[in-house]
């Protein structure tokens, strides 16, 4: 795997989308409460927006994928992160909705061609460690991109951090080029068309839907609730993104053991354990939101099992998912995930002014659904092997 040139190409593009947006993530909630005197729901309404959108465009961006090839779309989405540092360069309500548009529509192609690349690459018997892979790329380029961001912002301001980002993306659009080699498109069969047809009926859709829809609400709140908590606490940028950071390299030495797991013993047990604990996560955090103890060690849980989740959902969506309607599968996958993170920012948006823990009380019994969802697909799964047999 790691003489594949697609996949490498793959892991070094994830990482740099994931560097240069990593202020978008951490920073502009902070940005909008202390540069633009903004309510924390105004920056939950700015992230609702490029959710909506990419999730929307994301179904669409999975079709394409499936006719196109998944580099073209993909090559679309790396655009993204020069979007993002313009959003840091205006203060202006109407500026700031028209980028969030702009980010949406690209995201949704980030995020569809991207799992499309990967699926399309790399076997159902490497997809385990090959997923984290992926998501390690995303996982270490967000981190390192705030320990660089917060300290840039502290120092140089908002602007300057904008600037920066805006010169890294042009570089990416053009290695991004370079370095992704094509994928053959597949085109589907009769049976394939036949299958289509019973898509939304098929249970294990819905259940592997709820699998990725309740925890990424659960994700949704924590990443709009816990940088504004430890700044309210600290009173600083760079504590917020060394948070973020040591989180986010926690969870990657989480989702390489997972992926490993995922290939070794089966995705099974791994994904029971990873729904359990980020269970368990929202719990800590509806009884500690208070302390910036508390917010490290469950907010790091939190990211360690969210994010090895996470890492499984590849996986889940080349088993799921029959032929010629992987794209498919993938774009509305994100889509349901674009939901999630809108409900969680929305619903962590209105509550931390009100009691922030109520947030995570509610996100743990979301939790216990995910927990049921997790149980069902299993159950389709094994109906499967043991008709197979």
């Amino acid at each position: 795997m790691l003489r594949d040139r697609r996949f490498l190409a793959l892991l070094f593009v994830s990482f740099l989308i994931s560097f240069l947006n990593a202020p978008r993530y951490a920073l502009l909630p902070v940005y909008v409460e202390a540069d633009l005197a903004r309510s924390p729901l105004f920056a939950a309404g700015l992230r609702s927006t490029f959710l909506i959108l990419g999730g929307v465009i994301a179904i669409f961006a999975g079709r394409l994928a499936d006719r196109w090839g998944a580099k073209r779309i993909y090559l679309v989405g790396t655009i993204g992160p020069l979007l993002a540092g313009a959003v840091f360069l205006t203060g202006d309500p109407a500026s700031l909705a028209a980028l969030c548009l702009g980010i949406g529509v690209t995201t949704g192609f980030d995020s569809a061609g991207g799992q499309s690349y990967l699926i399309a690459a790399v076997g159902a018997e490497r997809i385990g460690t090959a997923s984290a892979g992926y998501f390690i790329g995303n996982t270490l380029g967000t981190a390192f991109g705030n320990l660089i961001a917060g300290p840039l912002a502290d120092a140089r301001g908002y602007a300057d951090l904008g600037q920066a980002v805006i010169v890294g993306t042009v570089g990416l659009v053009v290695l991004a080029t370079v370095l992704l080699p094509n994928i053959d498109v597949q085109t589907s069969d009769d049976k394939a068309t036949e299958a289509r047809t019973s898509f939304a009926a098929r249970r294990e859709i819905w259940f592997l839907l709820g699998l990725r829809y309740l925890p990424t609400t659960y994700w949704g709140a924590v990443t709009l609730i816990l940088p504004l908590l430890i700044y309210r606490l600290s009173g600083s940028n760079t504590e917020v993104s060394t948070f973020s950071a040591v989180t986010l390299c926690v969870a990657a030495v989480c989702q390489i053991a997972t992926g490993r797991l995922c290939d070794k013993i089966g995705r099974w047990r791994p994904i029971f354990v990873a729904a359990i604990l980020e269970t368990l996560s929202a719990l800590g955090l509806a009884l500690y939101c208070d302390s910036i103890v508390g917010i490290y060690v469950f907010g790091t849980l939190a990211a360690a099992s969210a994010w090895s989740l996470s890492t499984t959902m590849p996986g889940l969506l080349q088993l799921v998912a029959k032929p010629g309607e992987r794209g498919r599968l993938v774009g509305l996958a994100h889509f349901v995930w674009s939901a999630g993170m809108l409900t969680g920012n929305l619903g962590g948006g209105r509550l931390i002014d009100v009691d922030a823990s109520l947030s995570f009380y509610i996100s743990f019994g979301l939790m216990i659904g995910a927990l049921a969802c997790a149980v069902g697909l299993w159950r389709v799964d094994q109906e499967r092997v043991q008709s197979a047999d």
